[in-house]
């Protein structure tokens, strides 16, 4: 796509969001994970993590116009320009967990949540498009953070649904956070589910959960008691 740059409108040399990601549209969803992921870091040392991804995707041209422009989040929530921690948003819906972090002066460095329509409500909200599935990212491409925050999928567990548990294929993407838990070491993790966990498979899927996060990547899980169940309503 052949784009002149100086008809690319500005204000005082700032570039607003909704001009860039109409410039973006006719890429694909993870190539405008990429770049929206790039803008939103531009501030923070995350910037290097997805600069050479956006450079290869980009024309030259563009790239070197964007890079060093100060961007106009004309969005309903601006992202935190000196934040006290950095945190991940997994499993990320349409944004209620980065919401609050936000709200606690976080700055979110990577989103993920594979549905294609909570993706765009997620952009609408935050200026990012997080990346998709889950399974397919490499550790390696989530950036280093402070606090991993994911709600995984509660349909597995749920005394709504049919209670599969690890034998639901939603069940599983757990491992996929301890993957990533893993790899990356943040400082504290928050895992959100519904009550139907606790009492699910009699306690034990619950129990191989505790077991991973404290035998087997070393982090300290206080006891769950009922204060920390939020009721259910059906």
């Amino acid at each position: 796509m052949e784009l002149d740059v100086a008809k690319i409108e500005t204000h005082n040399g700032k570039l607003k969001f909704s001009t860039l990601i109409d410039l973006f549209a006719h890429l694909s969803r993870e190539d405008q994970a990429e770049i929206t992921h790039f803008l939103q870091n531009q501030k923070t040392g995350t910037r290097n993590h997805f600069s050479k991804n956006v450079k290869n995707l980009l024309p030259r041209d563009l790239f070197n116009f964007i890079k060093d422009k100060e961007v106009i989040w004309d969005i309903p929530f601006r992202p935190v320009n000196t934040p006290s921690f950095s945190f991940i948003d997994l499993f990320a819906g349409i944004g209620g967990m980065r919401l609050a972090f936000q709200k606690l002066n976080g700055r979110c460095v990577f989103s993920s949540e594979w549905d294609k329509q909570a993706q765009v409500t997620y952009c609408t909200n935050f200026g990012e498009i997080p990346f998709g599935d889950i399974t397919k990212i490499q550790a390696a491409d989530v950036p280093k953070h402070q606090i991993l925050v994911a709600g995984f999928p509660c349909q597995a567990f749920s005394i709504a649904g049919y209670k599969g548990g690890f034998d639901d294929t939603r069940g599983t993407l757990f491992f996929d956070v301890a993957r990533i838990i893993k790899a990356r070491r943040p400082e504290a993790f928050l895992l959100e589910n519904v009550k139907g966990l606790v009492g699910h498979d009699k306690g034990k899927t619950l129990s191989v959960i505790l077991r991973t996060l404290r035998e087997d990547l070393g982090y300290f899980v206080p006891e769950l008691g009922c204060q920390r169940v939020v009721p259910q309503r059906f």
